[in-house]
């Protein structure tokens, strides 16, 4: 190929190159925390979708002197919200954190296991009343915040547990377990002196729920869902 070839070829590959339409700007959702809400400093930035949180704590879940681990990730995702009974659509796209929690024993063993969406406009009330400075500050310390509300491992005298058959059976079948029912849960949690149980909330601050570590299953199983 001779050097005028040469030169025509580049000519044509820079038009081509400079003819491309600019790459468009990954997506991203508006966080904004008021102050009214939060008692704190507004703040408003971007988080590009598909951004990770993430966080875990060792947590002594089973009673047994070994601690399990916790793991909570939160990945950021637009999405229609989906109504759980109809399954009907939203017209809208919100943004999400899609919430994932885990806990295992030293043996990587699942112990429990969880699921759960928060819109961007129910976090700042989450991150402010567990008083938490940030998204990223509440799933780092989602097994251990303290604030007016709290997350975390208690031991719990079962004459003051609360348990619920429909949040074991929905537990039940959320974490695909077979060969238990609601009743055979209730009556085994009863006839102990004490439960161990995993408080937290899920998709926004009403939504409280409390997991019963089921020493039969070797399992946690949520036994209370909201209040």
């Amino acid at each position: 190929m001779n050097l005028a070839r040469l030169l025509v070829f580049g000519s044509l590959c820079g038009a081509t190159a400079a003819s491309l339409p600019p790459r468009p700007p990954d997506p991203a959702c508006s966080y904004e925390a008021s102050s009214e809400e939060t008692g704190q400093p507004t703040v408003k930035k971007q988080v590009p979708v598909g951004t990770t949180l993430s966080g875990q704590t060792n947590v002594d879940f089973d009673g047994d002197g070994r601690p399990e681990l916790m793991r909570v990730i939160a990945r950021v995702e637009r999405d229609r919200a989906v109504n759980t009974v109809t399954g009907q659509q939203s017209d809208s796209i919100f943004c999400w954190f899609h919430t994932t929690l885990e806990i295992r024993n030293a043996s990587r063993r699942l112990s429990y296991r969880d699921k759960w969406s928060i819109k961007f406009e129910d976090m700042p009330l989450l991150v402010a009343t567990h008083r938490a400075a940030s998204p990223e500050d509440y799933f780092s310390r989602f097994g251990n915040l303290q604030g007016y509300f709290r997350t975390g491992v208690d031991t719990v005298a079962s004459t003051e547990v609360r348990i619920d058959s429909e949040a074991i059976e929905w537990s039940l079948k959320a974490q695909q377990i077979g060969g238990a029912s609601a009743r055979t849960i209730s009556n085994e949690l009863r006839k102990q002196r004490v439960v161990r149980v995993f408080t937290y909330r899920a998709e926004w601050r009403e939504d409280l729920r409390i997991v019963a570590y089921v020493p039969s299953l070797r399992r946690g199983v949520a036994i209370q869902i909201g209040y």
